[in-house]
């Protein structure tokens, strides 16, 4: 099974070969590191499950969400190829959309390797520390000014990595309870975890990105909500304590510093939601704040390239303009604001794939979400590892919101993450089906 507790028990046998430990944590490395490093370790998990695994990928590839999957792809590609040779257009990050075709696979790599991943977790928390410890700017960060951490290309990408992070040791304490794994002579492992969370929270105060606060605030009121569900007994207490002190250090210590970086932001956007709200459509209160001196320049970029995606969503509602909306970004109002990064992922898949597109990702996520719960509730996986998911999720999708998250290597290994963590869990399920085939599989056996 892919319960975190069976991971533990045959994990503490000595494993000479630390290579999956590893692969896995570099594929979760884009929250240290912005660079495409983490490709190279899924083509090689494509490779190894392709030539050793071809059993897993049968019995996965059966299966309607895969399919769905590789479907998903044939169209993104066919699509992408018709606007490229016929109209000449080759648009920007296309490929990502197509990304879908490997989803199943790297699931497959997932679970014949379902052992390595608590290493993999421990590998990541440990880099992520030492990364934190050596670019963390305290000073800085205390006087008011911004001070990104970590190795990102903006401040906005650093203070998401520095989210995951946080969220990730959450859990990995969470889990370290639930297991037991935390027994007396292992309590050094808290202390490293309660760090990892502290020093992440810094990092994100100091990368001062709005909209990662806001999401973070969010996830973390999400997870005590999540707790009276998910857990019981002294399971629950524990996450319950957890989150808590977590929520009530923040709001002890940063809330006069959040609302003096963020104050100005959050009051353009009460009243641009109050005008939206009480009268004027979304595309008057927009224009609205646009020229209002009152309004934040950055909050006003953003409104300017969302004014913008709603030209385009609004000529091509129901499948977008594929490659070609490049061409048409050009004819909109605020064509000349210099980029086109749109810093929402919704309008981004909107503007290529319209509600279509939007369509695909729902029927993906209520999919996983009704898996991720079915493998708790049998026992397949742990409620630490459930609940890290369905957190971890929300904090992603909250944030492209306000960033264009996916078209960053932040979003995309997280998508391949987060997508082959359910096609592992659906191989899970039914190896715990009574002549299930994946069961049956010398090398995933147990």
């Amino acid at each position: 099974m892919l319960s975190l507790a069976n991971i533990a028990r045959t994990g503490r046998a000595i494993n000479p070969w630390l290579i999956f430990p590893v692969l896995w944590a570099v594929t979760a490395s884009a929250v240290i590191v912005e660079s495409d490093v983490y490709r190279y370790s899924c083509i090689i998990f494509v490779i190894f499950t392709l030539t050793r695994e071809m059993p897993l990928v049968r019995s996965i590839s059966r299966d309607w969400l895969a399919l769905l999957c590789y479907g998903w792809s044939l169209y993104a590609f066919s699509r992408f190829l018709i606007g490229l040779l016929v109209y000449g257009e080759k648009g920007a990050s296309e490929w990502l959309y197509i990304f879908p075709l490997l989803f199943p696979v790297l699931g497959a790599a997932l679970y014949a390797t379902r052992r390595h991943i608590l290493a993999a977790a421990t590998i990541l928390l440990i880099a992520s520390l030492g990364a934190l410890l050596l670019t963390l700017n305290y000073q800085t960060t205390a006087d008011g000014m911004r001070a990104a951490p970590l190795f990102h290309h903006n401040p906005i990408h650093a203070a998401i990595g520095c989210c995951m992070i946080l969220i990730t040791a959450i859990f990995w304490l969470i889990f370290g309870f639930e297991s037991g794994l935390f027994s007396r002579r292992k309590w050094s492992c808290a202390p490293f975890g309660v760090a990892v969370i502290l020093l992440s929270l810094i990092g994100v105060l100091g990368s001062q990105s709005k909209g990662a606060w806001l999401a973070l605030c969010a996830t973390l009121g999400f997870m005590i909500l999540l707790a009276f569900f998910q857990y019981a007994g002294r399971n629950r207490l524990y996450f319950i304590l957890i989150v808590s002190a977590l929520v009530l250090v923040v709001t002890t210590l940063v809330a006069t510093y959040v609302r003096e970086i963020a104050g100005t932001t959050v009051s353009a956007g009460s009243q641009l939601s109050s005008q939206a709200v009480t009268g004027q459509n979304i595309m008057g209160a927009m224009q609205h704040a646009i020229n209002d001196p009152a309004t934040p320049f950055a909050m006003k970029e953003r409104l300017m390239l969302w004014s913008n995606s709603f030209e385009l969503i609004s000529a091509e509602p129901w499948f977008g303009w594929g490659n070609l909306w490049l061409r048409e970004w050009r004819k909109t109002t605020y064509a000349d604001i210099g980029y086109t990064l749109m810093h929402n992922g919704y309008l981004e898949i909107m503007v290529r794939h319209g509600l279509f597109g939007l369509l695909f990702l729902a029927t993906f996520i209520a999919a996983s979400i009704w898996r991720i719960s079915q493998a708790c509730r049998s026992g397949v996986i742990a409620p630490s590892l459930a609940a890290y998911l369905y957190c971890i999720s929300f904090f992603f999708f909250c944030t492209i919101l306000t960033n264009s998250n996916n078209r960053l290597a932040l979003g995309e290994s997280f998508m391949c993450l987060a997508a082959a963590a359910v096609f592992a869990i659906t191989l899970a399920m039914q190896a715990s089906t009574p002549h299930a085939k994946p069961a049956t599989h010398p090398a995933v056996s147990g």
